[in-house]
C-alpha cells in the first residue's frame, strides 16, 4: 500500500507544474532613472546666463518655473518623456512645463535644490515612448 501511494505520489508532482512569471526587468527602470538623473546634471552644469550658480538655479530664482521644467525636459534623450513637478519650500509640487500623459509605467527622480534662502524639490516623472527602452 504504501509503494503504491509512493508511486501515486511521485506521478502526480511529474504532472503538476506550476508556471512561474518572470519579474519584470529593472533594467526598464534604470534606463529611466539614469535618464532623469542625467537631465538634473545637464541643468545644474549649465552656466547661468547672467546671475547665479547654474542655469536652472537661475531660472528658478526668476520664478521662471516653466522655463526650468522646458529645460530639464527639452534634455531627455530620444524615446523618453517627463512630467516635471516642482514645490518650493516643502509646499506643494505643480507640473509645469509640457504636461503629457504617462504611457505605461513611470519612474520619479527627486533633486534637492538650494536657490538664494528658498529649497526646491525638482520631481522628473519619465516614462518610455515608441517602444523605447
Amino acid at each position: 500500500m504504501l509503494t503504491l501511494f509512493w508511486l501515486f505520489f511521485m506521478s502526480a508532482t511529474f504532472l503538476i507544474r506550476i508556471d512561474v512569471p518572470d519579474s519584470r526587468s529593472v533594467a526598464h527602470d534604470t534606463s529611466l532613472e539614469a535618464a532623469g538623473e542625467s537631465v538634473l546634471q545637464y541643468g545644474l552644469g549649465l552656466d547661468a546666463e547672467v546671475a547665479g550658480e547654474n542655469r536652472l538655479a537661475e531660472l528658478l530664482s526668476q520664478a521662471d518655473n516653466d522655463g526650468a521644467c522646458t529645460l530639464l525636459q527639452d534634455a531627455l534623450m530620444a524615446g523618453k518623456e517627463a512630467n516635471c513637478w516642482l514645490a518650493k519650500n516643502s509646499g506643494i509640487s505643480n507640473p509645469y512645463g509640457l504636461v503629457g500623459t504617462p504611457s505605461g509605467n513611470t519612474v520619479t527622480v527627486h533633486h534637492l535644490l538650494t536657490v538664494d534662502d528658498n529649497v526646491w524639490t525638482i520631481s522628473l516623472t519619465l516614462w518610455n515612448i515608441g517602444g523605447g527602452a
